[in-house]
């Protein structure tokens, strides 16, 4: 999903995938607006995303780490004080995880979040956005709707949602 637009060649390429895609939309739970992403991440190593925030708290952004490298009893220590952070990590607001294959990190991406990768070896996971259970089902239709006139005006790209 880019921008709240489905790709029909995912489904053929990822077909599990895909149809927990589809149970997510079918119970309401899949965040659709331009703003909606889903797609596999991938953060080699010695490398990391500079702390940034979403653009708004309507959505929680699901982490699913796929491939994390092996690397759990290292830790890094941080210059600037005595604390350490795992070589592979993300850190939400004051709360600093550890990637674990097949354990899912949810975080309100309003808030200031970074990742890291300080191993040799490649982090991949699948990243997806979802509803915040705060915005109501009244409340996820109106902002549908809305985005969706906008879209049909052409003030937002990607034409209508699939």
């Amino acid at each position: 999903i880019l921008n709240g637009n489905r790709n029909d060649e995912f489904a053929d390429r990822c077909p599990k995938t895909a149809q927990v895609l589809d149970e997510l939309e079918k119970e309401g739970m899949l965040f659709g607006t331009p703003f909606s992403f889903c797609f596999f991440s991938t953060l080699h190593g010695k490398s990391s995303i500079r702390p940034h925030t979403g653009p708004m708290n309507l959505r929680l952004r699901m982490h699913l780490p796929l491939m994390v490298p092996n690397v759990s009893e290292e830790k890094i220590p941080l210059s600037s004080t005595n604390n350490t952070r795992p070589v592979t990590g993300i850190r939400v607001a004051d709360q600093v995880r550890e990637w674990k294959e097949g354990s899912a990190v949810v975080l309100d991406d309003s808030y200031v979040h970074e990742v890291w990768n300080d191993s040799e070896e490649t982090r991949v996971l699948l990243l997806l956005d979802l509803w915040h259970p705060d915005v109501k089902a009244v409340e996820r239709e109106s902002i549908s709707n809305m985005f969706d006139y906008a879209r049909d005006k052409g003030w937002i790209g990607g034409g209508k949602r699939k």
